[in-house]
């Protein structure tokens, strides 16, 4: 788990961004500015998992991102400890050009896999994924099942200090798919801080003990997660 202390320091975070839409009766589009978060304060202290929550469109995806670097904010600030990374969909980045096994050694350094650690990485995803041959083979030539099994093994196969997981995934048939589950909870596990977005009020209150809930891209309530998912119900009812 991670040190005690604030993994994430957030304050007064906004973010915005133009819209365009076109209508036959403005066929060169019209603009306008669409505040996706609004002064959002809050500080996320280590070894802790979060439930994020909220409607679509609320903003979760948006705040993660942010958090995660790939977005920057249009006001405001945001500090993290450690290295972060963001679960969000099952590719890392796959060259196509490249094959399973070497685009793991590559996206592995660029993720931050040391290189004495390098072998032993790339043994337990191909433990895990169940591609066999497929491995040495182009990734450009994988079926979606086989580009979500490799991915997902592949990110779960890291160890970061701060994990943002930002949708549930389902990949391969049933059987893998429970399997992806249990590695999911191990994952989430042996990271230092958790911030997982979900639909499923049940597994937020089971592997999560804060929530956060956004509203039209504020922070509407912050605390116990059992307590913020009651809120939750209650605003959405």
């Amino acid at each position: 788990m991670g040190e005690l202390g604030v993994a994430i320091e957030v304050e007064g975070l906004s973010i915005s961004y133009l819209e365009y839409h076109r209508s036959f009766s403005k066929p060169w589009g019209v603009s306008r500015n669409i505040e996706a978060l609004k002064e959002i304060s809050m500080k996320i202290d280590s070894g802790e998992n979060f439930a994020l929550i909220g409607r679509n469109g609320a903003g979760k995806s948006t705040f993660l991102r942010a958090v995660s670097g790939l977005v920057r904010p249009t006001s405001g600030r945001i500090r993290t400890k450690g290295r972060v990374v963001l679960l969000s969909g099952i590719d890392p980045g796959f060259i196509n050009t490249l094959s399973g096994k070497e685009n793991l050694i590559e996206l592995g350094l660029a993720y931050g896999v040391k290189e004495n650690e390098l072998v032993e990485f790339v043994s337990t995803v191909e433990e895990f994924a169940e591609i066999g041959e497929a491995i040495n083979r182009n990734v450009g030539g994988y079926s979606t099942g086989m580009r979500g099994k490799l991915g997902f093994g592949f990110i779960t196969s890291l160890k970061p200090d701060i994990l943002l997981i930002d949708e549930t995934l389902g990949v391969g048939d049933r059987v893998f798919r429970e399997k992806a589950q249990r590695r999911l909870r191990e994952f989430i596990e042996r990271s230092g801080t958790v911030i997982i977005s979900t639909h499923s009020l049940g597994l937020a209150k089971e592997i999560c003990s804060t929530g956060i809930l956004l509203e039209h891209g504020r922070l509407e309530a912050m605390g116990d997660v059992k307590e913020v998912v009651s809120r939750y119900v209650d605003i959405t009812q």
